[in-house]
């Protein structure tokens, strides 16, 4: 069984580029000051069913189990809501 990183709320860190996290049990949202990021979501590590997470007033909301950067080096911020 593969293990990924946990990310922590309230914690400032890089997203690596198609590394896969998973996010916490709960629902967050996620901020970005990396221009030009983009990210994927999914219930399940090997993104089989990936979505794009919908950027709603300046930050994402993520409700999945796993998150991978997609298109850059992403630095990004976790909060509970």
């Amino acid at each position: 069984m593969a293990t990924f990183p946990l990310i922590d709320v309230g914690v400032v860190l890089t997203l690596t580029q198609n590394v896969v996290y998973a996010l916490p049990q709960k629902r967050v949202k996620m901020f970005t000051s990396t221009a030009g990021a983009a990210f994927s979501l999914s219930n399940d590590s090997a993104f089989g069913a990936a979505i794009v997470p919908t950027l709603v007033e300046g930050s994402y909301e993520t409700v999945a189990g796993f998150i991978k950067s997609t298109a850059a080096d992403a630095l990004c911020t976790f909060k509970g809501f």
